[in-house]
């Protein structure tokens, strides 16, 4: 990242600031002085146009400055209630007033307490707003809510109270008291215990606390593990933790005295304010760390004594109090993202998914593709393929525990090519054509990726080695590493760790914080050179050939090196620029790069620095003399709003002095001059803007000789193309198409109402939207058209996803065959009914739709559209696996199907198989086969028979087996009657009935015996039961003649168990 200042705002008579507040929803900047005056400000940067006039580029409008009174002693503390747009103040001398926004836009008083002399040390409102918690120095503590009232209140030690802080959910406070001591509360003010301060060492005097600032987590956090909760005492000593009880938190050292700690927006930065002293003079700084205490960057500010500092809502400024002035600083943040083939491939974060939210925008055609990824560490790209490295949590990894890395090869879209997984954290990535190069702060892997001829990948030999920077001619193969390196992975911390990388397919260049830089050369990955500067470097990047390196050290100065003269060259070492936080080198000139300095961009070719213009952006690709620019600023203020897509209007293309000159010359000198001009100092891209200034003009001659300078053998033939048109309007019309300004060419054509060619323009183009504007302006309509611009559209949306969008277009096109599956995705039901009443009996579709029907259990439309299209036997089939029994029967009798009695057999015997004998039962008693159904169930109950089940239901279970036994009896009689009114039955005939009659059941029964003693087990166990209550009424006359009855039963009872039962009775 890179801060540096913007503005200054001076209080009046030169009263000292205090403190300071941003309100992130509102953008209103509160500044609390030395005398009581509180001032509310309002400094707005543009949020429309490029990226020369728009975002931190633009010029800030002081929109409001608003003086509030009310205070008489020095502003002590200032919060933001941002949910309800309320401000409170509170001074040393006990008075609280809170703001609100009039209907004016004038801040007032909404209440006042000052009945309290003490002095107020610290105030937050909680996360939702809701409550506040005011703190005063003697440890009076009172908890308020938004509207006034008095929820808690206690007086918490004799010791001074320093600083209060929320946890996230409210539930926790957090006090800080003078001696260091951190204690935590419920927000009912109950005790809960201490913090275990892990900074401040034993033997140490207690500092005073600086700061305690608990990120609340709105915006979502980087990682699962993030720290968020951060203590600072004004000495310096710091700790980060993730929750109130971390047992391992991360412990820095600052090395100032401490005024100021926050955190920013997201979570992703904390800046820490204070001053250093130097003698007797102080030397203010803010010092921006990571959630994991890696030191990003360094401001030093100009003044006496700095008070204090917030963020703005989007990190991309801070507000910073000095002595009598507030400064605003403006940050260029390190995103995660990068550019391939038309691509911007960016990242962010929110708090409603845990993973990391990458984005593929094709810059060309505005399509976007999103892809999830948790843990996201690093990212970076080539061409047309990146590389996106990311953590493996240990719960969720099937690999090796050691390998708890990963990084993916993506091409355009995000679709993953390949996957390599590493031990070590990649911070740096650095793609070329056949390379990756990862690198942690000590250890670099080159991964041999795919190459690419064209649109095909072809496939190299692994290649994968390592290196480690402390002992840099050692190189080791990847299988070597995880057999030995790895072993010491733990101990291989480093004091000069790596800042930055680059590289092309022949050389590596890593650059160390202390200011060297290693050249290996590729594939052998020999260190070839060590170059050492006197300077701590942040950041390196090659040109093109890997001739000239260009280097930016931590205090933003930016200088060249050149990689293949022996001797010094002048011009080179000689070049140097100030405020430098990225330089971009061209692709097609070695010597040409663009450089970002503050909020303006340069672009230099040589050592000829053109003059600087502002620039709010990111610089993509420096080609054809032409820097393209995403302003990923605005972009990630749109996805905070709850916009998806990025528009163009995020890009911005500037032109070099060459090109910008060149076409200058165009408007105002002949273009044969402008040809000789260009003759000096050639370029392609001066030649084809010239060609299409000719074109433009119709001076074929001119642009004849510029095509031919290029060698555009298109171009030429269009030139002779062009000529045999009639008339300007349709030569300006083929030049327009020629150039791409597709609606220039329609504008043409519907001037000369030729609205034909315009519908033939655009259905060319595929540009469907604008085919069906026309046909609806126009008289050239035919069905045939607009059905085959609908289904186009619907055929866009299909692609998509977007199934719902593509149905309606496809109903309007009558594509019943999409808008089939767009139903079918959607599950949508109801409308795929009425789709298939709609269609024609014997519709290819109805087949599909019925068995999407089936699928989903809906037997009667699927019954319905199987009929329609005649596969009656399917519809059966369905209803029997559905067990729609009835149904499927009634269907079968009604187109007397013969073979219904096999497939409820098979599927019975499918239903038994996969142990559902009751919906087997069920199938066959649906069917009429009564005897059937009765000999599973008698199984069945000679099973719990044999088990310790309660009597009543064995009883029950062959009560049902009679009773099926009976309904198959009574359905014989009415068969047989309809068999002799049809035809006598013969002897032999009889005895074969007979004999089949003789097939054994389940449970080893035959049919006659089931038929003749199906009711005996029902009545032994009724005599049974009967005799039990008997004997427990005291009948025992009764019992006793039950219990005889049951000596009939002695097949079906155990013996023991009746003569037992006669004994009792």
């Amino acid at each position: 990242m890179f801060v540096h200042l913007a503005k200054r705002i001076a209080m009046p008579n030169d009263t000292p600031v205090t403190k300071c507040g941003w309100n992130a929803f509102e953008g209103y900047v509160s500044a609390g002085c030395a005398d009581g005056l509180v001032k509310v400000l309002k400094l707005e940067i543009p949020e429309v146009g490029d990226a020369r006039t728009r975002g931190v580029a633009g010029q800030a409008q002081l929109t409001k400055n608003q003086t509030l009174e009310g205070h008489t002693n020095t502003i002590s503390s200032i919060a933001w209630n941002e949910r309800f747009g309320k401000l409170t103040t509170a001074d040393s001398g006990g008075t609280v007033i809170v703001w609100v926004n009039g209907p004016q836009n004038e801040f007032v008083q909404d209440m006042l307490n000052n009945r309290t002399k003490n002095r107020i040390s610290d105030m937050k409102w909680n996360s939702n707003g809701q409550m506040i918690c005011i703190g005063h120095e003697d440890g009076n503590v009172i908890i308020g809510s938004v509207e006034g009232s008095r929820i808690a209140g206690k007086s918490l030690s004799d010791s001074k109270l320093a600083k209060v802080e929320w946890s996230p959910d409210s539930h926790l406070l957090l006090f800080g008291f003078m001696r260091g001591e951190i204690h935590i509360y419920d927000f009912k003010l109950n005790y809960i215990g201490q913090i275990q301060i892990f900074c401040i060492r034993e033997g140490v005097p207690s500092a005073e606390i600086a700061g305690i600032e608990w990120y609340d987590g709105r915006n979502g956090l980087m990682t699962m593990n993030s720290k968020s909760l951060v203590i600072c005492y004004e000495n310096g000593a710091m700790q980060l933790m993730s929750r109130e009880d971390d047992p391992a938190p991360i412990i820095l050292d600052v090395d100032m005295h401490v005024a100021s700690i926050k955190w920013n927006d997201n979570g992703s930065m904390l800046a820490v304010a204070g001053y250093q002293l130097t003698g007797d003079k102080a030397h203010n700084f803010i010092h921006f760390y990571s959630p994991w205490g890696e030191h990003l960057r360094s401001l030093k500010v100009t003044g006496k004594s700095i008070a204090d500092c917030a963020w703005e809502a989007h990190s991309l400024r801070l507000v910073i109090a000095i002595d009598n002035f507030i400064y605003f600083a403006n940050c260029r943040l390190d995103y995660k993202w990068c550019y391939i083939q038309d691509t911007v491939v960016y990242s962010f974060y929110t708090c409603s998914r845990p993973e990391h939210i990458v984005v593929f925008w094709n810059t060309k055609t505005n399509e976007v593709n999103y892809r999830y990824v948790r843990n996201l560490l690093s990212l970076g790209g080539f061409g047309s393929y990146c590389c996106i490295g990311s953590f493996i949590e240990r719960g969720t990894s099937t690999i090796n525990t050691a390998d708890s890395y990963v990084v993916l090869l993506c091409n355009s879209i995000g679709v993953t090519i390949e996957s390599k997984y590493i031990p070590f954290h990649p911070i740096y990535i650095c793609v070329t054509q056949s390379y990756a190069v990862i690198a942690s702060k000590s250890l670099v892997f080159i991964w041999g990726i795919s190459g690419f001829i064209g649109s095909q990948m072809v496939k190299k030999q692994p290649y994968e080695k390592f290196i480690q920077v402390d002992d840099p001619a050692a190189v080791r193969h990847g299988d070597e590493l995880q057999l030995t390196l790895m072993a010491n992975l733990d101990a291989m911390e480093t004091e000069d760790p790596i800042t930055s990388l680059c590289g092309s397919d022949k050389w590596i260049f890593i650059a160390r914080s202390s200011g060297v830089v290693l050249r290996y050369s590729l594939p052998a990955c020999t260190l070839m050179e060590k170059i050492e500067c006197q300077f701590r470097i942040s950041k390196i990047a090659l040109n093109s050939i890997a001739t000239l390196i260009s280097i930016i050290d931590t205090s933003g100065y930016c200088m060249l090196i050149d990689m293949e003269s022996k001797e010094p060259r002048e011009d080179i070492t000689n070049f140097k620029k100030s405020d430098v936080w990225n330089v971009v080198w061209a692709t097609d000139l070695p010597d040409s790069f663009a450089v970002m300095e503050k909020t303006k961009i340069s672009l230099v070719r040589g050592v000829e620095v053109d003059e600087a213009v502002p620039c709010s952006g990111y610089v993509c690709e420096y080609s054809n003399l032409q820097v393209k620019v995403v302003m990923l600023d605005e972009i990630m203020k749109m996805h905070f709003k709850g916009v998806q897509a990025p528009s163009p209007d995020y890009i911005t293309v500037y032109d070099n002095k060459l090109l910008h000159d060149m076409k200058t010359s165009c408007e105002k000198l002949p273009l044969e001059q402008v040809s000789s001009l260009i003759e000096k100092d050639p370029h392609p891209q001066l030649w084809r803007t010239l060609a299409e200034e000719a074109l433009n003009h119709l001076d074929i001659k001119v642009a004849e000789h510029a095509f031919v300078k290029i060698h555009d053998y298109y171009g030429l033939q269009f030139l002779r193309r062009l000529q045999q048109f009639q008339g300007e309007q349709f030569k300006r019309a083929e030049i327009a198409a020629f150039l791409k300004q597709d609606d220039e060419v329609e504008k043409i054509y519907v001037h000369m109402d030729r609205k034909d060619l315009a519908y033939q323009l655009r259905r060319k183009l595929g540009d469907w939207f604008r085919v069906v504007q026309i046909l609806q302006s126009g008289a050239i309509a035919s069905d045939a058209m607009q059905n085959e611009a609908w289904n186009e559209l619907g055929d866009f949306y299909f692609d998509r996803q977007q199934w719902a969008t593509a149905a309606k277009y496809y109903e309007q096109s009558g594509n019943n065959a999409q808008l089939f599956h767009c139903y079918a995705y959607t599950e949508d039901y109801v409308a795929l009914e009425k789709l298939s009443l709609s269609l024609q009996d014997n519709d290819p579709i109805l087949r599909s739709i019925a068995d999407t029907f089936a699928g989903v259990g809906l037997a009667e439309p699927a019954v319905d559209a199987y009929k329609r299209c005649n596969l009656i036997q399917e519809a059966v089939q369905m209803c029997i696996e559905l067990s729609q029994w009835d149904m499927g029967i009634e269907l079968a009798r009604q187109y007397n199907l013969t073979d219904l009695k096999t497939l409820l057999t098979r599927q019975a015997k499918t239903l038994l198989d996969q142990n559902k004998p009751f919906d087997a039962i069920e199938l066959y008693k649906k069917s009429a086969n009564y005897l059937e159904a009765a000999k599973i169930l008698y199984g069945i109950a000679e099973n719990h028979s044999k088990e310790n089940r309660p009597l009543v239901m064995k009883k029950k279970m062959y009560v049902l087996c009679g009773l099926l036994i009976e309904q198959y009896r009574t359905a014989m009689k009415t068969t047989s009657r309809k068999e002799k009114k049809s035809a006598p039955i013969s002897a032999s005939d009889a005895l074969q009935g007979l004999l089949t009659e003789e097939t054994t059941g389940s449970g080893g029964v035959s049919d006659t015996q089931l038929l003749d003693n199906v009711w005996r087990p029902a009545e032994a166990y009724h005599f049974y039961i009967l005799a039990q209550r008997q004997y427990k009424s005291n009948n025992a006359e009764g019992a006793l003649r039950s219990a005889l009855t049951l000596t009939e039963y002695e097949d079906i009872l155990p013996v023991q168990t009746i003569y037992n039962l006669i004994g009792n009775t």
